[in-house]
């Protein structure tokens, strides 16, 4: 029996959203990191898993550490696919229908800069959907198969545009999505994207990250890993031996700031207008840096603690539009 489905995903390099509606949205979320391994036999930590797909054997998740991050700006990688794919697996495991073989129609992010490459577009289009062919995986060692009937790839960086219709429909904003690697910056005016003002900077939290590793590094006369950074984020400080540097913490808010500054400096420069403009912040990033987002641009829009998932509900709302407009 086959039963269609419309899943929406935004695979960003730090996390991977996913959402599908049913009675109610059923949404996942997991670490986009991925490494092969040779078999598939590894213990596994909540919030990862095993797969299996094209004689390949894989762990994805938070069992594995921050250097298997993807940081490569195609989608058109086999790390990227294979978290589409867990994702979608994942949505119909929620699902009450029948799942043996399952038609999708899916939605999926592209950077700003692919979206209006139309080659490029059409062999991502192809690589996603494995060529039109069903796709066979096998997640924590249960098969799944399902084939990508349709497929959309929308520009990362919009936001609740779609998802919350009636707020934004008489309104022109610009959307800052602040990923892991880049942010995406665009324009809305009454829905309609401009999209001549589609810009990325590679100014994700990742960039920020290795500022402060590089910075601190040098500081102290000691190593920081992407791991140590995560904990000195949290914690405000570097603690060295179990002892706070004091003078660390005047050191990473600096460059929190300035790295902020860099990014509406880099709209500014790029002629982005913010006159009779919202200004809607997004993404992880933004609500990493919501302190000194606020304090730079006083006037922004609240940033909701849904920021990481304002792209893909808004995916979902898209997808649904196209896909009932065409039955």
């Amino acid at each position: 029996m086959h039963n269609n489905f419309l899943i929406a995903v935004d695979s960003g390099k730090s996390y991977t959203k996913a959402v599908m509606k049913e009675d109610s949205i059923h949404n996942i979320q997991f670490q986009t990191k991925v490494e092969e391994v040779n078999n598939n036999g590894a213990e596994l930590t909540p919030g990862s898993y095993t797969v299996e797909f094209g004689g390949k054997s894989y762990i994805v998740g938070n069992m594995l550490d921050e250097s298997k991050m993807d940081f490569a700006l195609s989608k058109k990688s086999d790390a990227h696919r294979i978290c589409i794919y867990l994702a979608i697996a994942q949505l119909l495991q929620k699902s009450k229908l029948n799942t043996v073989l399952s038609n999708i129609a899916l939605a999926v992010n592209i950077p700003v800069g692919l979206y209006k490459n139309e080659k490029q577009k059409t062999e991502v289009n192809d690589f996603i959907r494995n060529n039109g062919e069903t796709v066979s995986i096998i997640i924590n060692k249960k098969p799944f198969l399902f084939r990508i009937e349709t497929l959309y790839l929308l520009p990362e960086g919009i936001g609740a545009v779609y998802s919350d219709l009636n707020y934004f429909r008489q309104r022109r904003v610009l959307i800052f999505d602040i990923g892991s690697l880049n942010v995406n910056i665009q324009e809305f005016n009454k829905l309609i994207p401009s999209y001549d003002k589609m810009i990325t900077a590679d100014l994700g939290v990742n960039i920020l990250r290795s500022k402060i590793a590089d910075k601190l590094s040098t500081r102290y006369g000691t190593t920081i890993s992407d791991a140590d950074v995560e904990a000195i984020h949290r914690d405000k400080y570097l603690i060295m031996n179990g002892e706070k540097m004091e003078d660390s913490k005047k050191i990473i808010e600096q460059l929190m700031e300035n790295h902020v500054k860099e990014i509406f400096n880099f709209a500014r420069s790029r002629k982005v207008s913010f006159a009779n403009t919202e200004v809607h912040l997004i993404g992880g990033g933004a609500l990493l840096l919501k302190e000194h987002l606020i304090k730079e641009y006083p006037a922004a829009a609240p940033i909701s603690i849904n920021a990481q998932n304002s792209n893909v509900l808004s995916f979902l709302t898209i997808l649904e539009a196209k896909h009932h407009g065409q039955s």
